[in-house]
């Protein structure tokens, strides 16, 4: 089927980045461009391997760009906002289209609860890090960020939180089950270690 403007789509895509690129805060280290340009590219992977139908895989990647996009505005219900602000910019888009991408925004409010693939795939994609090499690297511009907004004072309140929020998780994909569950469990016994290192009274309990 042809699309009615097949330039809405990236024309969109640039907006948001364009919109984040100028107007995130700077206190923002984790939840930034970095971010969701990762978010976008780890869903290129998934919109590959799962064979997407090519305007599926715009609503993927225009819900990738736009997932974070209420943080411009406030850090409460931030999913929420995103769809809120990016919704006038979907006018070429159908109404069951806009849920598809409402839906996959809402995915990757934590704890995520996806209801579909597509739902799937953004929330897999928003925590790729997880199971990678450069979890160390990311989530460090996490723990700023959290160290900035007060959710953790210090870096041992850092390390429970991490560990009791990785042992909670699951990866919710097959692909990222496989691939990426491996090294979340890595991840997590260095954390443990790492705890145990700083903190003498747990280890000896």
């Amino acid at each position: 089927m042809e699309l009615e403007n097949s330039s809405a789509y990236p024309e969109i895509c640039h907006k948001i980045l364009d919109d984040l690129s100028r107007k995130l805060p700077d206190h923002l280290t984790y939840h930034s461009l970095n971010h969701i340009i990762d978010v976008a590219n780890v869903c290129n992977h998934y919109i590959d391997y799962y064979m997407v139908s090519d305007r599926v895989g715009e609503l993927i990647r225009i819900a990738a760009v736009a997932h974070d996009y209420g943080y411009i505005y406030t850090p409460v219900d931030h999913e929420e906002r995103s769809i809120l602000e990016v919704r006038p910019m979907l006018k070429n888009y159908s109404n069951s289209e806009i849920a598809l991408i409402d839906g996959m925004i809402r995915a990757t409010r934590v704890p995520q609860k996806p209801g579909n693939l597509y739902e799937d795939i953004l929330a897999d994609a928003d925590l790729d890090y997880l199971g990678r090499d450069d979890y160390g690297t990311i989530s460090e511009g996490l723990y700023k960020e959290f160290l900035h907004y007060g959710v953790v004072k210090t870096e041992l309140d850092w390390l429970r939180l991490q560990i009791k929020f990785l042992e909670n998780h699951t990866f919710h994909t097959e692909w990222a089950r496989t691939h990426r569950s491996p090294g979340k469990q890595q991840v997590l016994q260095r954390l443990h270690e790492t705890l145990n290192a700083k903190d003498p009274a747990r280890k000896a309990s």
